[in-house]
């Protein structure tokens, strides 16, 4: 027969000048759903002419009472620890309350997951009540982070002590509080006892803390100067290996403590972070004069702007630079681009007989890539004069194979700045639907390129570094450079303003998805992307189209995302006009024949 886990929980309540609240705390450690318990109470001096010392007394032998001179919460909560008999220790301040099944609840989660007798330590999520006992708000932490990783526990002040569930071999192998602080003297003791024990987060509400104007934290100026000492110490405590594994590098890694400790008064720990940083950047940009970066310009004349695109790679702060031209079959004279050729080493340039267009330049150029990363540039654009720079440094740091940045789009009339957002995780499949990146802005870890086998599509024109980015972003994460380091030059005839050109892009994104098994499974983006292809139609005349697009059909009724099939049948209708119906019904056979009565009878 399985032996029942049963242990003896001991249940400590320091307290100090404590009548106004003690009652109801002691009363929920009695009155909790798990009998196997012992209450401990621990009398710290308490000056409050004995009404602390009578209600311990009106409990009689239902609690175990222990008085001693004022030493503070630490000597107090030792006391408590050297008296428990239970194998197990919960901490239960006296102005803080216990919802009835916090222990019940806790004994049963290391009973059902196998626990009993490993290193770990339980802690849960909790309530504030105010003054009066009435609920303020619900802290229930981010579970799926802390369980992805528990350091984040104790480094972003989760831990509220009154959850824990400690084992009493924690104290023998650890110690106890430290006395010598006065308000970070809990935390000090998690981050020994996480050396030894892993801290595990319960998505349960199984405590209330109060909120009053008496905290003694709340009038003491010095926590700062202590919570400083104990966030830095925490920090320095981990491994370069853990703060890698944490956030891909440990300049991430501070880059995150930078943003969780600028929302709180440490200034101190603040400004250690900052200077971590940059010491880490100095000393990676060091490192990166000797890391070769290879730039294809792909062009088909327009001779003098590519001029202008050649000078602003060559005049790059980083100088470590392959340039590879793609002249893809240019009837134009080329005896000006012949002499940047010869004044500078790092220009290489291959030449197509006949025109084959951006993909297959593109792809030439890749191939004979000798670059550690890979960046691109069409002919009639241009880099800021630190964008490689930059943009190289940030990969290195954040730990990505893949990043684009912000651009300016510039036409004749105007300047307008594009912000394609910070794309900082991973966003396949969302880019189904918005596809946020301009070739010219982007760069990637050359090996990782090569290896994913991702060409450009050389049969397509228009769309085709979507369906890149698609096929190349599947498993790897984006980084997204919010700063505009790019010039993309436009025009009336470009893609980027131009209607019947997206349509031509749209309608070649679609083929490729819906002939690529793992890309049409993504319905929701896939709407999204039709939606696109349908807002953008309606926008284009019956002139305009060449009649392409019938301008007497509504297409504005509104998709219903929780059923993504519904917009295929008006999408289907809007194909046949664009007359590639009988594409596809070839790629999309399974969606076709669902709609294609529906669309008969539009």
């Amino acid at each position: 027969m399985k032996q029942l886990f049963n242990p003896k929980v001991s249940i400590v309540i320091p307290v100090y000048n404590g009548s106004n609240y003690l009652r109801e705390a002691i009363d929920s450690a009695l009155g909790q759903t798990y009998k196997n318990i012992e209450v401990i109470v621990i009398n710290d001096g308490s000056n409050d002419r004995g009404k602390t010392d009578n209600i311990c007394k009106s409990y009689g032998n239902k609690i175990r009472y222990f008085k001693k001179e004022n030493g503070g919460v630490s000597s107090a909560l030792n006391m408590g620890i050297e008296k428990m008999k239970g194998e197990y220790f919960s901490w239960l301040s006296h102005d803080d309350v216990y919802l009835p099944r916090k222990i019940e609840t806790q004994i049963k989660f290391l009973a059902s997951n196998q626990l009993q007798g490993e290193k770990v330590i339980l802690f849960a999520n909790y309530e504030l009540i105010d003054k009066d006992s009435i609920l303020m708000q619900r802290v229930e932490l981010d579970h799926s982070m802390l369980e992805e990783k528990p350091e984040y526990a104790l480094l972003r002040g989760c831990i509220n002590g009154i959850t824990l569930l400690i084992p009493v071999t924690a104290f023998k192998e650890c110690g106890l509080f430290n006395t010598s602080l006065k308000y970070t003297q809990d935390y000090d003791l998690w981050r020994r006892m996480s050396n030894l024990y892993k801290f595990l987060h319960m998505e349960n509400i199984l405590t209330q803390t109060r909120i009053h104007a008496l905290q003694d934290s709340n009038k003491q100026p010095n926590v700062v100067k202590e919570g400083d000492a104990l966030w830095i110490n925490m920090m320095e405590g981990l491994s370069k290996e853990t703060k890698e594994r944490l956030e891909s590098t440990e300049y991430n890694f501070y880059n995150e403590m930078e943003l969780f400790l600028s929302g709180t008064p440490y200034e101190g720990a603040l400004e250690f972070v900052k200077v971590k940083k940059e010491n880490i950047w100095n000393v990676t940009k060091k490192s990166f004069d000797e890391v070769k970066v290879t730039v294809i310009i792909p062009f088909y004349n327009r001779i003098s702007m590519l001029l202008a695109s050649i000078e602003s790679v060559l005049s790059q702060t980083h100088k470590n630079l392959e340039v590879i031209l793609i002249n893809d079959g240019s009837t134009e004279d080329i005896s000006e681009l012949n002499k940047y050729l010869k004044k500078d080493s790092r220009l290489k340039m291959v030449s197509f007989a006949k025109n084959q267009g951006a993909s297959s330049a593109r792809n030439e150029g890749i191939k004979q890539a000798t670059g550690k990363y890979i960046a691109f540039l069409d002919s009639d654009d241009l880099f800021f004069v630190d964008k490689i720079e930059q943009q190289l440094m940030l990969m290195k740091l954040y730990g990505y194979k893949v990043s684009h940045t912000s651009y300016i789009r510039r036409n004749i009339k105007s300047e307008e700045l594009i912000k394609s957002g910070e794309f900082t995780g991973m966003v396949f499949p969302q880019i189904i639907s918005s596809c946020p990146i301009a070739t010219p802005t982007a760069m990637m870890e050359t090996d990782f390129l090569k290896k994913s086998g991702v060409k450009f599509i050389k049969e397509f024109k228009i769309g085709e570094d979507t369906c890149f980015w698609l096929d190349l972003l599947r498993e790897t994460k984006l980084l997204g450079i919010k700063k505009a380091y790019t010039i993309v030059n436009v025009n009336s005839n470009s893609a980027a303003i131009n209607h019947q050109k997206q349509i031509i892009g749209l309608t070649n994104i679609l083929r490729h998805i819906f002939s690529d098994k793992q890309l049409s499974k993504f319905h929701r983006e896939i709407s999204n992307l039709c939606s696109a292809y349908i807002s953008t139609s309606a926008q284009i005349t019956v002139d305009e189209s060449k009649h392409l697009v019938s301008p007497t059909v509504t297409y504005y009724t509104p998709w219903n995302r929780e059923k993504p099939w519904t917009i295929f049948p008006r999408a289907i209708f809007l194909f046949k006009y664009q007359g590639v119906l009988i594409t596809i019904k070839k790629v999309c056979k399974k969606y076709f024949k669902k709609f294609i009565n529906i669309v008969k009878t539009n």
